[in-house]
């Protein structure tokens, strides 16, 4: 399985990896099977997120053990520290791990979430706090849509990481200037909706 380094994180993470936002239509067992099937084949990077239903519960019942196989990303949609603090231990306790490998802003994707993840007080004071703390690796953000907000994050310098919606359909106009502006910061660069939901799988 092809690796890349993900921006300056250093983290050399398969160039495919394991989404998990589906996890929870599924039973245990078969999740259990799913993710160490992924890890069996060289898969290193799994995604999920603290809103993600039991996503998260069931990665930790089932790779928690493969621990050092793996780079796990998991996200918040909270805006405050407290919020921030309170996702964080939960996410810590049903991963089954002390730390993450990437934690991300979820889904900032308009101008008032981002002024209030940034505000004192605000998403990235809690995750900077924790990164100090050795919980938290790297910070990331993910955003749909709003490109605006994209260009800022990106200028910023505060995250290491974004996570874009991308695919041939680019349906979220990011390949034009959104990609390479990342590329230009070293920012890891993390795809969304691939296959555009399923539409470029599904058959006619």
């Amino acid at each position: 399985m092809e690796k890349r380094i993900l921006g300056k994180t250093g983290l050399a993470v398969t160039i495919v990896g394991y989404g998990a936002i589906k996890l929870p239509g599924i039973t245990e067992a078969e999740a259990d099977e799913c993710l160490n099937l992924a890890l069996d084949l060289g898969i290193n990077f799994i995604d999920t997120a603290r809103n993600y239903r039991d996503s998260e519960e069931k990665i930790g019942k089932a790779i928690s053990h493969r621990r050092d196989e793996f780079y796990i990303a998991t996200k918040t949609s909270e805006r405050d520290v407290k919020g921030v603090e309170e996702h964080l231990a939960i996410s810590l306790k049903n991963l089954r791990t002390d730390y993450i490998d990437l934690y991300q802003l979820h889904t900032v994707s308009d101008g008032e979430r981002w002024e209030a993840v940034r505000a004192v007080g605000g998403a990235y004071e809690a995750a900077l706090k924790a990164q100090e703390a050795g919980k938290v690796r790297h910070i990331g953000i993910t955003i749909h849509r709003d490109l605006q907000v994209m260009r800022e994050a990106i200028a910023s310098g505060l995250f290491d990481t974004i996570m874009v919606c991308y695919n041939p359909l680019d349906s979220e106009s990011v390949e034009a200037e959104i990609l390479p502006a990342a590329k230009a910061a070293e920012m890891g660069v993390i795809v969304m909706k691939s296959l555009s939901g399923g539409q470029l799988w599904q058959p006619l």
